[in-house]
């Protein structure tokens, strides 16, 4: 007979032993049964991270789908693995090769089980299906444990983290160098800096991902949004979309056992403003134009951006901003540069002086938080009334579309208290001068973020026809409360 050998490890979370074994003592049992057999072995197929439990009606992968194809096309009589249970795991599955059976006679064979399933004949069907019907069970069963188990872990608000995430060890203590540069990271963000410029200069610093990588926007980015780093615990699962799409959800289970390197206000209204579809993210950090983006057109309100003019007389060209919506206004970009940046200093000591808490926000943002864990408990009592039969489907829906409003509601203003407290410190502003470097990106960066923190708002104004030279009175500038 001719045999195809089939070996396949079901997905592992990360760090746990794979189940059903190494592949390599897979195969060498299938061989070591085909030998004894006398069966030439004609393919050897092996797949990592597959499951066998399928939905009904949907396929397996496409080396599975290859083993079928050898068998359909006559090249192979017999399926070998090292259990049944690598075949297949749902009695669909199984009905599957039934069918296959009918159509070839392939017979299938297990190294570590008694014997080889003729599927062709009733006792061998039976013997199969029985199989499978266990095999389900276990898989049910190991689904419940999980659950179990997962609802345990939020009860507790224990750290379960797979790997070591930045800035905390697995057991929920501080890295205390990564956690300092967590909590810089969000002043920094929230204050106008871009996530490419920290970023960078984390990796200039040695500071890298737990995985041993360099930061990029993307990945910073990802670690910023986390809950955990507001001492957030939460619960991802699987869920099904209407379409039949599987999406990963991630839900926020109330307060973790672990100290939280930033506070929930400070991580909400960084949420808020990376969400934010109208901010600006700079097209990878080479900024050129400090004020491309931050002065707005006081005619259409677009953002200006830079440009440059027509060659003068001389042949030269300079650079301009100009307004992007309908090119509304233009403007020559270093005297306006300069005249912002000299209001900026100016404002700079009145900044310094003012304090950068206020025991009102601080006394509001404590009753916020105890709404909001209010808030949640009504929600967890109403999921725990509808499983036991107390309120049904409509009542739940209702409460719980009430419970995420108020927390909605909440966690806005949560954001809004925290933005209005994250600050830079100006310091010795008179510097900017000396920054305002258009020959490194990192230097404009920073006078870019002191403008941003400073000024509220900063607006083009028409200089009027004929009118060439810029003048105070073409710029007008809204700053901050500090």
């Amino acid at each position: 007979m001719r045999a195809i050998i089939y070996a396949r490890l079901s997905p592992t979370p990360r760090g746990e032993e794979s189940k059903g074994g190494n592949l390599t003592q897979q195969v060498e049992l299938s061989q070591a049964l085909c030998d004894r057999k006398c069966w030439s072995v004609v393919a050897t197929i092996v797949e990592k991270d597959t499951s066998a439990s399928t939905k009904r009606g949907t396929k397996r992968s496409a080396e599975w789908e290859r083993v079928k194809a050898l068998v359909e096309d006559g090249k192979a009589d017999a399926i070998v693995s090292r259990h049944y249970d690598r075949m297949y795991r749902t009695p669909w599955d199984l009905e599957d090769l039934v069918d296959l059976a009918e159509a070839t006679g392939v017979t299938l064979a297990a190294a570590q089980a008694q014997g080889v399933l003729d599927l062709s004949t009733p006792s061998g069907r039976l013997a199969a299906r029985i199989g499978a019907v266990v095999a389900r069970n276990e898989t049910e069963m190991r689904v419940e444990r999980q659950v179990v188990g997962h609802q345990r872990r939020r009860e507790s608000g224990r750290p379960f983290w797979s790997t070591r995430p930045f800035g905390f060890e697995r057991d929920g203590r501080h890295r205390e160098a990564e956690a300092e540069a967590l909590r810089q990271a969000y002043r920094d963000v929230l204050a106008g800096v871009t996530l490419w410029s920290i970023a960078k200069d984390w990796n200039t610093r040695g500071l890298l991902s737990p995985h041993g990588k360099e930061w990029r926007s993307s990945n910073l980015r990802m670690v910023l949004l986390k809950p955990r780093n507001a001492g957030i615990q939460t619960y991802s699962q699987w869920v099904e979309k209407p379409d039949g799409m599987r999406v990963r959800r991630t839900e926020e289970t109330g307060e973790g056992n672990w100290e939280a390197i930033v506070s929930e206000g400070i991580f909400r209204a960084l949420v808020r403003y990376l969400s934010d579809p109208e901010r600006n993210t700079g097209g990878g950090g080479k900024r050129k134009a400090l004020l491309s983006g931050v002065v707005r057109c006081s005619k259409c309100q677009a953002v200006v951006t830079q440009g440059w003019s027509k060659k003068n007389a001389a042949g030269e060209r300079y650079r301009i901003y100009t307004c992007s919506g309908g090119r509304c206004i233009t403007c020559p970009a270093d005297p306006l540069d300069s005249f912002v940046v000299r209001k900026v200093i100016d404002r700079a000591e009145e900044w310094n002086a003012a304090p950068a808490t206020d025991a009102a926000d601080e006394e509001r943002e404590a009753e916020l938080l105890a709404e909001e864990t209010a808030a949640s408990e009504r929600r967890t009592a109403l999921a725990e009334m509808f499983a036991v039969g107390d309120i049904d489907a409509s009542t739940l829906r209702a409460g719980i579309g009430r419970c995420d409003a108020d927390l909605t509601k909440i966690r806005a203003e949560l954001a809004d208290l925290a933005s209005q407290r994250a600050r830079v410190d100006l310091g010795d502003v008179e510097y900017l001068w000396e920054e305002l470097d258009y020959e490194d990106p990192d230097r404009i960066d920073y006078v870019r973020t002191v403008v941003m923190q400073v000024c509220e708002r900063v607006e083009l104004m028409p200089r009027g026809r004929g009118v060439r030279s810029f003048k105070g009175e073409h710029c007008r500038i809204t700053f901050r409360n500090p």
